[in-house]
């Protein structure tokens, strides 16, 4: 069987699984409960003679009890009253409206099997005195109930009776007293059944009470620990202290385990350490979740949460039980405020993918939903266990799983670290060695560039300096009256003026150029059919290749010649780049050579692949990295006297870039070279009538 890996459950199956366990501490004292219609007493008398405790189970003894109301040393007419129930605002049969303190007698009037045995009853919490007499002998005290303030001792915790009946009924006797809390009279059920049955009973509900109480202590004490030995993670310490004033609450309530440890400890001393510790645990589970979610949980709302408490806690502390409990309402309401308030930071933490905030956040809505149900036991409007600890150990089993998750995670962040450091370590000899080659490559890019420069600026001169020179001469020459005769003088003007203009085209270049780099240049597109635009080229240069003496071939391979196949494009920009790649063949290729224009798709028919070939010198391959760089031109193979101001590859390379296309230039194996063109084909919205 594999082992549990918490790490990589999701938050909801995590959830299910602590529910299910939380399920299983709490299927406790009802498994010997009937599993039919259970009796209930009527006018003072419950019917137990069809009833088997060892077939049937053990039931409650509720219903309607005989009742009388003591105060002041009256005894009114007797009345009845439905148990489980509080006094406050019950009106009996007798017209009598009763309020939560005074004193109340209860009597049941048993029918049952002669000779039933040895049986038991267990008696809960009763508010806040009590005294039960079976057939008028006395079986359990628990404080001294009388009619009183000044003579009633209040005392609450659980008991267990047990009694041999002898004959066909018993009687029931219970005195029940209440002046030091807000609610009186019998809050939870009086269950009756055999002696094993009780026993059974009992031992469950102590066993779960004991585990959750080792549970919370435990946990509490190991994050206290956690605060030794690193003070700066305050977040433990609330923690330790959350899960410890839980334990205390719960050490003094249910079935009691302070006060049956035997310390001496008084009702009066358990009930203020129950209210501030429900405050305080409910005060540090905020803080706690402030400190692990700062963004969501403000510091000003930290302090006002801190200031209510306090407050609230030293009140318990200088208030009589009596006025405190009477102001349960505030204790519960600051509580559920900071539930809430803390589920909303949990939800907007979990929005933002915070660790732990959807386990959290289970868990502090199981917290709130039994918070709920112990305000309705606690005002009379429902009956249920008392929950509240047991939601508060899942909040901190749901916490305690997040913590872990957020520390194994750190761990293998860690290891992840680790690992890559260790890499690193490895092969930091060949990264320096990688770099080290990149910054020798990177200087000899920067000495290419300086070379280039030179270059650029030895070409700029000498394109300039020449035909400025001639021009400074023949204007002398004409200023002077050396030149006479119209003729020579009309063939001056004219080289004068075409001077001039190759001055104009080399200055119209470097502006294009600049204006496509900086991608500033107007563009114009369209979509062109690829075949009409290839019929356009191969009329426009065939006549004037033949007429110079080249063999001109035009290729338009298979699909390009499609209706649907259409490139988006500057027409005219791109017929630039054709015609700059066409006379720099020509100017390269020896007479009788041959220039191909040939236009095609790629394999995966995405692109056209549009290419100039020719026959002629090639490039040199030393050459080939750079011809597209302006003012480029190697001596050896295509020099300045060729003609071209070295800015029209530049130029070319420009345009087709602006078309999201790339050129290349290669070698030919049986000489010359070729330049491709890769275009992306028009895309159907693109496309229309060329």
């Amino acid at each position: 069987m594999k082992g549990l890996n918490v790490r990589q459950m999701p938050a909801t199956k995590l959830a299910v699984f602590i529910l299910m366990v939380a399920g299983l501490l709490l299927a406790g004292g009802c498994g010997d409960r009937a599993g039919k219609g259970e009796p209930l007493a009527e006018n003072g008398v419950l019917d137990l003679r069809n009833w088997s405790f060892e077939s049937d189970g053990a039931l409650p003894l509720n219903g309607e009890w005989a009742f009388s109301w003591l105060t002041r040393g009256e005894q009114p007419e007797p009345s009845f009253i439905k148990v489980p129930g509080t006094w406050g605002g019950v009106t009996l049969e007798n017209g009598l409206k009763i309020d939560d303190r005074g004193k109340g007698v209860y009597r049941l009037t048993i029918l049952h099997p002669p000779k039933m045995g040895m049986v038991a009853i267990r008696l809960p919490n009763l508010s806040t005195s009590m005294r039960l007499f079976v057939d008028g002998k006395l079986f359990a005290e628990r404080g001294r109930p009388e009619s009183g303030s000044e003579s009633t001792v209040p005392y609450q915790l659980p008991t267990s009776i047990y009694f041999n009946s002898k004959g066909e009924k018993t009687e029931l006797t219970l005195e029940v007293a209440n002046f030091h809390h807000r609610k009186g009279g019998i809050r939870s059920e009086l269950v009756m059944g055999t002696a094993a049955q009780i026993h059974r009973f009992e031992f469950k509900q102590d066993a779960q009470e004991w585990i959750v109480f080792g549970s919370l202590l435990m946990i509490g004490l190991y994050h206290l620990g956690l605060f030794v030995l690193r003070a700066r993670e305050t977040a433990n310490l609330y923690f330790a202290l959350l899960c410890l004033f839980v334990a205390l609450r719960m050490s003094v309530i249910g079935q009691g385990m302070l006060l049956e440890a035997g310390f001496g400890l008084t009702w009066t001393l358990a009930a203020k350490l129950e209210y501030s510790s429900f405050v305080l645990s409910g005060l540090f589970g905020f803080m706690y979740y402030q400190k692990m979610y700062e963004q969501e949980i403000s510091r000003k709302l930290w302090a006002a949460s801190s200031v209510v408490g306090i407050g609230l806690t030293i009140g318990t502390w200088l208030l009589p039980v009596l006025q405190s409990s009477s102001f349960i309402w505030v204790y519960q309401g600051y509580v559920i405020v900071l539930t809430i308030a803390t589920i909303a930071a949990l939800v907007a933490a979990g929005i933002r993918r915070r660790e732990g905030a959807w386990l959290s956040l289970v868990g502090v809505a199981g917290l709130l939903a039994t918070i709920l149900n112990d305000i309705l036991i606690y005002n009379g409007f429902w009956r249920s266990l008392d929950l509240v600890s047991f939601g508060l150990l899942f909040l901190i089993m749901m916490n305690s799983f997040s913590i872990s998750l957020r520390l194994s995670r750190t761990y293998v962040r860690a290891e992840q670290m680790s690992f890559e450091l260790r890499e690193w370590n490895n092969r930091l000899e060949e990264r320096i060695a990688e770099r080290t080659e990149q910054l020798e490559s990177s200087y000899r890019d920067l000495e290419r560039l300086e070379l280039s420069r030179r270059r650029l600026i030895s070409n700029i001169s000498h394109d300039l300096r020449t035909p400025i020179t001639l021009l400074q001469g023949y204007l002398e020459a004409l200023r002077d009256g050396i030149i006479t005769e119209e003729k020579q003088k009309d063939k001056i003007v004219r080289s004068m003026l075409s001077k001039v203009e190759g001055l104009s085209n080399l200055i119209h270049d470097l502006f294009e150029l600049s204006m496509l780099e900086a991608r500033k240049a107007r563009m114009s597109y369209g979509p062109v059919r690829l075949a009409h635009w290839h019929k356009r080229l191969t009329e426009e240069y065939e006549l004037d290749l033949k007429d110079k003496g080249f063999e001109f071939r035009a290729v338009l391979e298979a699909g390009a010649e499609e209706e649907h196949v259409r490139v988006f494009i500057d027409e005219h920009r791109m017929d630039r780049v054709f015609s700059n790649l066409i006379y720099n063949a020509v100017r390269h290729t020896p007479a009788g050579g041959t220039i191909t224009l040939s236009f095609g798709l790629s394999g995966n028919r995405r692109e056209a692949v549009l290419s100039v070939a020719d026959t002629g010198s090639g490039i040199q391959p030393d050459d080939l990295p750079y011809i597209f760089e302006r003012f480029y031109k190697n001596d050896k193979s295509r020099h300045s006297s060729s003609g071209g101001s070295g800015l029209g590859l530049s130029i070319a390379r420009e345009i087709v870039e602006m078309h999201d296309g790339r050129i290349t230039a290669a070698n030919l194996e049986g000489g010359g070279c070729v330049f491709r063109i890769y275009l992306p084909l028009a895309k159907l919205s693109e496309r229309g009538a060329s």
